[in-house]
């Protein structure tokens, strides 16, 4: 139901003849109901990026923050971002075949342990490595694994020799997780109700627009009644003429404004989701 994902990997080396070092590590933060996940990574040494990266998927809005920049927010598509191309696990080496341990507990579960070298690799000739992996005795998910490749020319290229880490561990099962956004977010999607007759759609990060054929005070007081069952409070008093009606409501910390617009196409109806100050 919820968890925590955390992979290091580092590799130590020369190249040249000359020294060279870096890590990158990913942490995970994943829960099902709600559906929500944050995916930090950290970077170290000599790579050629070094810049942080924050991602985050909450309530259909993907959260996207690389380095110092601002950070971005758009809707959710399946199949992509973090769920899709991002799980730590993903950036294991494969294995085919491994000694069994035994059993122990490992991260506050109970679990199977196998061994493994470069033969379950097929790097047999070329590199040496020494593994290990745990995986749940209930469930089957892989709860921890870690590998050390050494090689030289065969294994990095021309000039390079090293060792390459891998160090996956995943922790604080079922336990409750919370997502932390940047500051500077945008807001996330808008869940409000609409006129029964709403046409062109528009559900972004932070705005819901529609196109109804009611007039700006009706559409008004449809807001005013269904925003205040969904437990906002109006913050302003409103301003209805024939053509436009406004309006602004808060609930704890975010504030939502309603701006409704006749023109002689139809009434346009726009909420912005922000915070409240």
């Amino acid at each position: 139901a919820s968890y925590k994902a955390s992979l290091s990997l580092s590799c130590r080396g020369t190249e040249a003849g000359q020294p060279v070092a870096g890590s990158k590590t990913y942490v995970l933060l994943s829960a099902l109901d709600p559906a929500a996940r944050q995916l930090t990574i950290e970077k170290t040494g000599q790579l050629d990026d070094l810049d942080p990266v924050f991602l985050a998927e909450v309530a259909g809005a993907a959260y996207e923050q690389l380095g110092a920049g601002a950070c971005t927010a758009a809707v959710m598509e399946p199949g992509v971002g973090i769920t899709g191309l991002m799980e730590p696990y993903g950036f294991l080496t494969g294995i085919l075949g491994a000694d069994e341990a035994g059993s122990e507990a490992v991260n506050g579960q109970e679990a199977r342990h196998y061994t493994f070298d470069q033969r379950a690799l097929a790097l047999e000739g070329i590199a040496e490595a020494t593994g290990e992996l745990w995986v749940a005795a209930d469930g089957g998910y892989l709860v921890k694994y870690a590998l050390v490749t050494q090689g030289g020319a065969d294994y990095f290229g021309e000039g390079i020799e090293g060792a390459l880490t891998w160090d996956y561990a995943l922790t604080d099962v079922n336990q409750p997780v919370t997502i932390a956004l940047p500051a500077d977010c945008p807001a996330g999607m808008l869940a409000a109700p609409q006129l029964p007759d709403a046409a062109d759609v528009v559900n972004v990060p932070g705005v819901l627009s529609y196109v109804t054929a009611a007039t700006p005070a009706e559409a008004l007081a449809f807001y005013q009644q269904e925003l205040t069952a969904l437990g906002w409070q109006p913050t302003s008093e409103p301003v209805v003429n024939e053509t436009l009606a406004v309006q602004d409501f808060t609930r704890g910390e975010q504030q939502l404004s309603i701006t409704i617009i006749a023109d002689e196409t139809g009434t346009t109806v726009q909420l912005v989701l922000g915070v409240a100050g």
